[in-house]
């Protein structure tokens, strides 16, 4: 938890001292925020390597993975056109599966299962520059990262167990009441 905690801090330091690349997630997460107080969205949590950086040591990592939960809709497909459509009106365009706000490429995806809606429930606000941030738990990155399944995700997984403060038997829970194991495909 140490390292993330001092990896989150180089990374505030390096935005106060003018490195565009890194001063932009502040504004990132605020773009988020006022999804979220717009309606477009619902409620978010960031997933994925960047959401690791809040509890363990750092992974390489080019954009944000934001889960999502859409407002009621009577579409039989989700759209994620509501999305684009608000951040476009404020200068953000789509290239590929992300948009660049504020030049951080970022992905939207929708929670497309019960584990990422209770993930996304779960999250914890985290403070980042002044601004609050919404990321899953490392309990639930853990469990979406082997459901996932891949080399990469499951040496993410055990990134997690090690450094990060896992409550042992929630991680037992939510693996088992969302058929999670732990093998060497997962």
């Amino acid at each position: 938890m140490v390292l993330g905690v001092a990896v989150l801090e180089f990374l505030r330091r390096r935005s106060r001292a003018g490195k565009e690349d890194v001063a932009s997630l502040r504004e990132v997460f605020q773009v988020l925020n006022d999804m979220r107080s717009d309606g477009v969205i619902e409620d978010y949590a960031l997933g994925g390597a960047m959401a690791v950086l809040f509890y363990a040591e750092p992974t390489r990592t080019y954009h944000l993975d934001v889960f999502v939960i859409l407002p009621a809709s009577d579409q039989p497909i989700v759209s994620l056109t509501p999305i684009y459509a608000w951040l476009r009106t404020r200068g953000f365009e789509a290239h590929a599966e992300h948009v660049l706000i504020h030049g951080v490429p970022v992905q939207f995806m929708p929670a497309y299962n019960e584990l990422v809606e209770e993930a996304i429930a779960a999250a914890r606000d985290h403070d980042y520059d002044d601004v609050t941030v919404r990321v899953c738990p490392p309990e639930h990155l853990i469990a979406l990262a082997l459901q996932a399944g891949g080399g990469k995700r499951r040496e993410r997984a055990h990134q997690l167990l090690e450094p990060a403060d896992i409550d042992r038997a929630l991680l037992d829970e939510i693996m088992s009441r969302h058929g999670v194991r732990w093998s060497r495909d997962a």
